[in-house]
């Protein structure tokens, strides 16, 4: 089964990326009749950061693609394996091509990973394909689900590309706010060259949706799962959202 997750994987993947050959004939175009100035490899960088950004979603949001087509949803939760093996099989393959072509791309000095820490880029990375994962539990015909998982994608996009020290900036204006601003401001000094903190909250709010879904998603109807998913995910959108609120308004 994890072969066929990587076979998946490249292939939805490759489906996405293939469309960077027609960034030549973008470049003929422009430097024929546009003349904007912009290079071949500014092209083909900017070309891949929106692919890449593409991929990321497409394979999240077709994590169960296949079993749906062939109706055999079913017979995975019939397979006597536990649930964190099968969030395994399905995440891994997809974030580790992710991760890997980003990698490759800036190597190659064609990717725009330059603007990530490596932990924002990882984070928002697992984080995309958890809320894939979720959605195949919940159903992806349900549109509230495919609605509050993408803000929340949205958020965990913002925050993970920013550079550490201007959250750490940010965190420190909303301190002034707070009952014990120096306290706060104390932590913020340790954590301000790392996104780990938010990392954690991301993975914390995905576990608190998905471990109820876990133990309802082969004994209640679709409607039934959708619900209960709204319900739960409500406040950890909200608080995901608050930071990304914060910074544009402040």
């Amino acid at each position: 089964m994890f072969l066929k997750e990587i076979k998946d994987t490249l292939k939805q993947a490759g489906f996405i990326m293939a469309f960077l050959a027609v960034m030549p004939l973008v470049y003929l175009l422009d430097s024929s009749l546009y003349k904007t100035g912009v290079t071949f490899p500014e092209y083909i960088g900017g070309g891949f950061a929106l692919l890449w950004m593409i991929a990321v979603g497409y394979l999240a949001y077709n994590m169960f693609r296949p079993e749906e087509k062939d109706n055999a949803v079913e017979y995975i939760l019939s397979l006597p394996i536990a649930r964190w093996k099968l969030l395994i099989w399905k995440t891994v393959p997809r974030i580790v091509v992710l991760l890997l072509a980003n990698v490759i791309a800036k190597c190659l000095g064609v990717g725009y990973s330059w603007f990530w820490s490596f932990t924002g880029l990882l984070s928002f990375i697992v984080f995309s394909q958890v809320c894939g994962f979720a959605l195949g539990i919940v159903g992806r015909k349900s549109w509230i689900t495919r609605l509050m998982l993408f803000v929340m994608m949205i958020c965990a996009f913002i925050i993970n590309s920013m550079p550490p020290v201007f959250i750490w900036k940010e965190f420190v204006k909303f301190s002034s706010i707070l009952p014990h601003p120096s306290a706060f401001v104390m932590w913020t000094e340790q954590v301000r060259f790392s996104q780990f903190p938010y990392i954690l909250v991301e993975l914390g709010f995905l576990a608190l949706i998905l471990i109820p879904l876990y133990r309802t998603w082969d004994l209640k109807p679709t409607r039934a799962r959708e619900l209960s998913f709204a319900k739960r995910s409500i406040i950890p959108m909200i608080i995901l959202a608050f930071p990304v609120v914060w910074m544009f308004s402040s």
